[in-house]
């Protein structure tokens, strides 16, 4: 990956990280990483834990940042998940949910942050 894309990840992800506080949300972890996977940042949102991809784009020539997360993406986010639960023992009562948020960052313009919540089921 190149350097300018791996900064603008790193710069997505903490804008993500920042709009998710202030909507009240409690970071458990960021960049939760195994050999298959990786999942950006990892919250609570009140008692529901939230698994979040963070996709930033700069150009839009492929879509927006939602239409990267494809089938084999959520797959993986979902196993790196169960990993996650596993080994921090979490109860199978606590509730989960994957979300997406994209960011948009072109020239002259602010960033565009969009969540979507509950953006997939697992097995989906």
């Amino acid at each position: 990956m190149s350097n300018a894309k791996q900064l603008l990840g790193s710069l997505g992800e903490e804008l993500a990280v920042e709009y998710l506080i202030a909507c009240g949300y409690r970071l458990a972890c960021r960049n939760y990483r195994l050999r298959s996977g990786e999942i950006d940042i990892i919250m609570y949102d009140g008692a529901v834990l939230v698994f979040v991809e963070v996709r930033t784009k700069s150009a839009f020539t492929h879509g927006t940042p939602f239409d990267t997360v494809n089938y084999k993406k959520r797959r993986q986010i979902e196993k790196t998940a169960r990993h996650y639960l596993s080994r921090f023992k979490i109860s199978e009562d606590v509730r989960c949910r994957f979300d997406v948020v994209g960011i948009s960052i072109t020239t002259n313009n602010p960033p565009k942050i969009e969540h979507l919540t509950n953006a997939f089921q697992s097995g989906e």
